[in-house]
């Protein structure tokens, strides 16, 4: 029997500030949080700022660029969650990003660019996980 997951809506502020957003995924993700993205490669001051916590797992082109832009694949395991504000406030240019305790960094090695939808990757795996909706407006937090 499949199980079928449980998402729950949470509406977000316009102007939500960092510590009230931390306040939210901190209730959600009471440890570890690991941030699953695609950092597109002009997104240099990002991938400077998180220097060597950010594990670049593969770089493949974008899918929906034109020229076609070249983007990493990885993740950050943010314990401390001071990294999530940057990612939430820049995730409408990234291809995806994802939130969760679990550790599914092996899973990464596995996405290429025939194969980039690292949320079906999620959901296949039932792994609990946490999205950002349309134009950061509110997160949709997946539990099976």
């Amino acid at each position: 029997m499949r199980s079928i997951p449980k998402i729950e809506e949470i509406l977000l502020d316009e102007e939500i500030d960092e510590q009230e957003f931390v306040s939210i995924i901190t209730s959600i993700y009471k440890q570890d949080c690991y941030i699953y993205a695609i950092i597109p490669e002009y997104e240099q001051d990002l991938l400077n700022e998180l220097s060597n916590d950010f594990i670049k797992v593969n770089k493949f082109p974008l899918p929906r660029t034109f020229p076609r832009e070249m983007g990493y694949v990885g993740y950050v395991k943010d314990s401390q969650k001071r990294y999530i504000y940057e990612f939430y406030l820049r995730s409408t240019t990234m291809d995806y990003l994802i939130f969760s305790e679990t550790d599914v960094s092996e899973q990464l090695s596995k996405l290429s660019k025939q194969n980039s939808d690292a949320y079906k990757m999620f959901q296949l795996n039932k792994v609990p996980h946490t999205t950002i909706g349309h134009d950061g407006q509110w997160l949709n937090v997946v539990r099976y």
